[in-house]
Parts: structure tokens; sequence; C-alpha cells
């Protein structure tokens, strides 16, 4: 479709912008929450479910994601292990992302979103330096990804409506997610939805996995 649906019926007839289909089928991959307040959902399902769905965190909606690329895995020869926790920031965690012969070579690490002037680059090549070396605070290239104002994985970013409460992690994989709905026709699937390793890719591919079961498993 190359856009967002905006509309799904209780008929599963599927809305974008500029057209629209009828699925037999209609899967919805993108995060509980983002889907009820970016798509007009089919009013025949329960309120309960669509409570839940409201209720269920999206994985990393609200954190910044840095990726920072060299020429080579300096850290390594310097007998770092890429790694570290800290409590000062601005990243509070950080990784060796390099491949395993060490090209690509990166470090990743993730910050606390929803700040109001977003995530200042100075600032993280500063702690890179500070905690790897000098080498670390030039990298070839610095990439900065703030999931807590985008609208595909913080709602609040996209919906006024949405007031964010204190992130309930036992809403992942919620019973109500394991069954299809609307004649077994409509299904969650996304990592959020899985029973197991919620917000990972792995979930990822259990959601899936379960949904392809229950459509194959419909009758025509």
């Amino acid at each position: 479709m190359g856009q967002p649906v905006v509309e799904i019926s209780d008929d599963l007839g599927v809305k974008t912008a500029d057209g629209s289909w009828q699925p037999r089928h209609v899967v919805i991959a993108v995060p509980p929450a983002v889907a009820v307040t970016t798509i007009r959902l089919p009013h025949s399902l329960p309120t309960n479910l669509m409570a839940v769905a409201l209720r269920t965190p999206v994985w990393m909606g609200d954190t910044i994601k840095v990726v920072a690329m060299y020429d080579e895995p300096f850290w390594r020869t310097d007998g770092l292990a890429g790694a570290a926790i800290s409590r000062v920031g601005p990243l509070h965690e950080m990784h060796d992302l390099s491949g395993p012969d060490g090209l690509p070579a990166a470090i990743f690490g993730f910050a606390r979103g929803g700040q109001p002037n977003g995530l200042d680059e100075t600032d993280v090549r500063a702690q890179m330096a500070r905690i790897f070396g000098p080498h670390a605070g030039v990298p070839q290239e610095l990439q900065i990804q703030d999931w807590s104002r985008d609208q595909w994985t913080n709602p609040a970013a996209s919906a006024e409506e949405y007031v964010p409460t204190a992130p309930d992690y036992s809403m992942f994989g919620h019973a109500m997610y394991q069954q299809p709905h609307l004649s077994g026709r409509l299904h969650w699937s996304s990592t959020e939805t899985a029973p197991l390793y919620a917000g990972h890719i792995e979930g990822a591919l259990e959601a899936a996995e379960r949904t392809v079961r229950a459509i194959s498993a419909c009758p025509e």
C-alpha cells in the first residue's frame, strides 16, 4: 500500500488516504497502543481488548538509540569490551555492535527519550571519549534515532488524547492477543503481543508464527 492505514472497518475493509482494500485477513503488526491511537479500528472489537491495547507499552518507545561508526574497532586493540553502563549519561548503556571480524566497527547505546531539546551530539561524543578514549569522541558517523518522538513507536507523539502512564509490562503477551478476532480474521502480531521475549526479535518471530498458524487454520 505504501502508506499508513487509517481505518479498519467491521467487515475488515482497510483504508488509507488514497485507497481501500477488502482482504480476507488483517494482520496488525504495529504495537497495539500505536494501532489504537492511529487507526480507526472496528467498533465491534471488545472494549476490554481496546483497553488492554492502549495499556500495552511500546518496547523502546521512550528510548533514544545511538550508533557511532568508526574505521576500526580500536577498543578491542586497547583491551576494552566496547560495553559500559553509566549513571551519568547521556547514554545509560553501550555495547559493541561490530561484525565478528571487527568490521563494520561500531558502538551503540541507549538514552532516555522525551528530552525537551533532544539528545545533544556533543554530549554523546564527550561521553564516548571519557569511556573509550579520545578516538571514540570522533566517530566517522553518528546516528541518533529518537523513538520517543516517532509516531510509530510512541503513541504520545501523534495522539494528543493519549495519556502515558507508568509502563505496565504485564500487558505484554496478554491472553487477548493470542486468539484472532472478528471470526478469526483480525490478528495482533507485533512483538509486544508475544507471551515470550516480548519486545525482542524473538517475540516478533513468535507472534508471526502464531499468526501464520491461525490464518492457515481458518476456513476460507
